[in-house]
């Protein structure tokens, strides 16, 4: 995989573990502000945050924290094995696609379409540099 491309992913990881930073924030009432500013936003209005409503966030936002830290290490892995790692680099493609329609298909089903669009930029910010690089061509 090229420069760009891992580059690229290595961000993409990033942005997966501060987003879910921001979700675990909604967990506390003195951090919650930037978790409140985006619901509100993808809901187009003021949200109550609720004591579920922030278990929930507490535990969303520690479990995309783990995965943008599982997912640096797959492709971490993925980079260090070469050309043996096609099916490494499938799995990493097939648990994004499985996130991808179950957040987006309930994200539209529960009023909360503008997620779902977010989710494509998602979406697009790991499947293009996967499939760009070549990796499932070998």
């Amino acid at each position: 995989m090229s420069g760009i491309w891992r580059v690229w992913l290595n961000a993409m990881c990033g942005i997966v573990v501060l987003f879910g930073l921001i979700m675990a924030g909604g967990a506390l009432p003195q951090t919650e502000l930037p978790a409140r500013l985006l619901f509100e936003w993808q809901h187009q209005g003021p949200l109550a945050i609720d004591q579920a409503a922030r278990v929930t966030l507490g535990v969303l936002g520690g479990v995309m924290c783990g995965w943008g830290v599982t997912l640096y290490a797959a492709i971490q892995a993925a980079q260090m094995l070469g050309q043996p790692a096609d099916r490494i680099w499938r799995l990493i493609l097939a648990s994004i696609l499985f996130w991808f329609i179950v957040d987006s298909s309930l994200s539209i089903a529960t009023g909360f379409a503008l997620n779902a669009l977010m989710n494509v930029a998602f979406l697009v910010g790991y499947v293009l540099p996967i499939m760009a690089s070549g990796v499932l061509r070998r």
